[in-house]
């Protein structure tokens, strides 16, 4: 599976592209042993990427640090995130950092932590020749990281070695049998949670909204480089009249009154209206 991801990370490379925005829920499966590659609408050219520094965009977790302090996305900042995306693979669940985020002190707070170094646990069970090769992808240094073409010969390498073979399945039959283990403590408290889970229903309807805001970068002002539209994120306190106008697979449309708009039009998003005759804004051609 992750096999196939970094084959797809090294054609788009191979055009000189750069994805900007790798995270799982861009990740199509086929099957366990088939992916792609999704969602290329953020993609630039590696000459764009050096003339549009500074706009920041995408899921916190796996942005590259030198993409956080600078804003300046390579192709080494891709692979900072396929890195992410193989702890992932490797464990079945996403990355968390913390267990709430509320605020954006506390985003602030991340994005600094892990500009210092901070990464995701690895456990003593993996396989060290898979937990080399994560700590290698989200090396600090962008240059210390593997290309993806590198990346490639790697895991072809390791499909004709029976020691490599036998490390990885010897990890994954650990994991297997700590996850039992888990298994059955987790049982233990599933009543408990039960109760829990009710009142925190309530609480996540009322949280929802945030949510889908802080689930990315969230900056006062957001450019998509290759578009000539601005889009500018605005806090659902800002919004009155929130109304779901679809619903799809994987994310919902809403439209609003934005508060601050001196003409209270409704729209789904924040684009400039000089380049629109009708009252509502494209939502295609925002996003």
């Amino acid at each position: 599976l992750i096999q196939c991801i970094a084959s797809d990370l090294q054609t788009i490379h191979s055009h000189d592209l750069i994805h900007c925005d790798l995270h799982s829920r861009n990740i199509l499966l086929n099957s366990l042993k088939s992916a792609y590659i999704a969602d290329l609408a953020l993609s630039i050219t590696v000459n764009i990427a050096l003339e549009s520094s500074g706009r920041i965009f995408g899921v916190l977790q796996y942005i590259a640090p030198e993409v956080l302090k600078d804003g300046l996305y390579t192709k080494a900042s891709d692979i900072y995130s396929f890195g992410i995306i193989m702890w992932e693979i490797l464990y079945g669940k996403s990355v968390i950092y913390f267990e709430e985020k509320n605020s954006e002190e506390e985003y602030s707070e991340l994005r600094f932590q892990i500009c210092d170094g901070l990464r995701p646990h690895i456990s003593e069970n993996a396989a060290r020749c898979y937990a080399d090769l994560m700590k290698k992808c989200w090396n600090t240094e962008p240059e210390k990281r593997p290309t993806a073409a590198e990346i490639c010969d790697i895991f072809a390498e390791w499909l004709n070695s029976e020691n490599i073979l036998s490390e990885l399945y010897e990890s994954d039959k650990k994991d297997d049998e700590s996850d039992k283990k888990d298994d059955e403590s987790d049982k233990k408290d599933d009543e408990s949670d039960k109760k829990d889970d009710e009142s925190d229903k309530k609480d996540e309807s009322d949280k929802k909204e945030e949510f889908i805001i802080h689930d990315i970068v969230k900056f006062e002002k957001f450019k998509k480089i290759q578009l000539k539209y601005n889009i500018e994120w605005i806090p659902f306190n800002k919004l009155s009249n929130i109304e779901t106008i679809a619903k799809g697979g994987f994310s919902t449309v809403y439209r609003a009154i934005w508060l601050d708009d001196e003409h209270g039009k409704p729209y789904v998003g924040h684009a400039d209206y000089d380049k629109y005759d009708d009252d509502y804004a494209d939502y295609n051609k925002l996003l």
